[in-house]
């Protein structure tokens, strides 16, 4: 399903709570291996934690997942989608991309009586 800059703040919004995996890689042209993951529950960060420079006009949303901070620029906002990998409409998995980064946000779901 597409989605707007409103719509992936509100797909986070919704899971805040919840143990989730992050991870950003490049969306450019070439293929990259290089990214960066981490997995924790979803937290709102309140955004006078961070510094930017010279940002792009926008909204600012910061989360934190585990000790990490997502910060999430609308002006640089390209385009995003999720996916539900298990056909139950959960819509487990967001991604969108912001300017060349490609950032994906998984919740983490268990099978009924699984531990960890």
């Amino acid at each position: 399903m597409e989605m707007d800059f409103d719509g992936v703040v509100a797909w986070l919004r919704a899971r805040l709570g919840r143990q989730v995996v992050t991870a950003t890689q490049g969306a450019g042209e070439g293929v990259s291996n290089s990214g960066l993951s981490i997995a924790g529950p979803l937290l709102r960060r309140d955004d006078g934690d961070i510094t930017l420079i010279d940002p792009p006009p926008g909204r600012v949303e910061a989360f934190a997942v585990g000790p990490a901070t997502l910060v999430l620029l609308e002006g640089d906002f390209v385009g995003a989608a999720t996916t539900d990998f298990g056909g139950d409409g959960g819509n487990v998995l967001m991604q969108a991309r912001f300017g060349e980064l490609l950032v994906t946000v998984a919740e983490v779901v268990r099978e009924a009586g699984a531990t960890l």
